[in-house]
């Protein structure tokens, strides 16, 4: 059983963590066994390492770090009961942390996805799914580039081009004029 000064560094702890998150994912771990629980949090660790965190914690104490972060309460009431594990994610790519977890709930059934906070901007369980299509970070910024490389190398090919055709008219007179 935890001590009072145990429960209150928790709570603190989370609502540090909270107020930091760019993802908080709420879950239901119901039926998941430890070593279940442990498969999701290494393949979490292995993308992640120290900037993910599944948790398993009492209600009563994330709806105190969830008021001390202020998260408004309406949004996530009903996320934090039952058996309520919590993923959040900081200072790394919320999208392919959601990915992730929801490719693994339809691998093993489990946990059943409840809703999440994204910067801050509570998304209900039927998001999810569209989350978890959407590209990662990476993914995004290699579209971008690639959006911003296709003109410049369209531009390069037809420069290329011209200074080529150039080059041969040159060659075409030098040759007529050694003649």
């Amino acid at each position: 059983m935890l001590t009072r000064a145990k429960k209150e560094q928790l709570v603190q702890e989370m609502t540090d963590r909270f107020s930091k998150a760019s993802l908080i994912l709420f879950t239901d771990y119901k039926g998941m066994d430890v070593q279940t629980i442990s498969e999701l949090r290494g393949q979490l660790y292995e993308k992640f390492e120290d900037k993910a965190r599944y948790q398993v914690a009492k209600n009563t104490l994330i709806r105190l770090a969830l008021r001390n972060a202020s998260y408004e309460e309406e949004e996530w009431k009903e996320q934090v009961t039952g058996t309520t594990a919590i993923l959040t994610i900081v200072d790394a790519d919320p999208i392919e942390a959601i990915k992730i977890v929801y490719d693994f709930s339809k691998k093993k059934k489990l946990p059943v996805l409840r809703g999440c906070y994204l910067e801050k901007v509570f998304h209900d369980e039927s998001k999810i799914p569209d989350l978890a299509q959407l590209p990662s970070r990476e993914q995004l910024i290699a579209m971008v580039v690639s959006g911003f490389a296709a003109p410049i190398s369209g531009l390069v090919y037809s420069l290329n081009g011209i200074i080529s055709k150039l080059v041969y008219a040159l060659n075409a007179i030098k040759d007529k004029k050694s003649e």
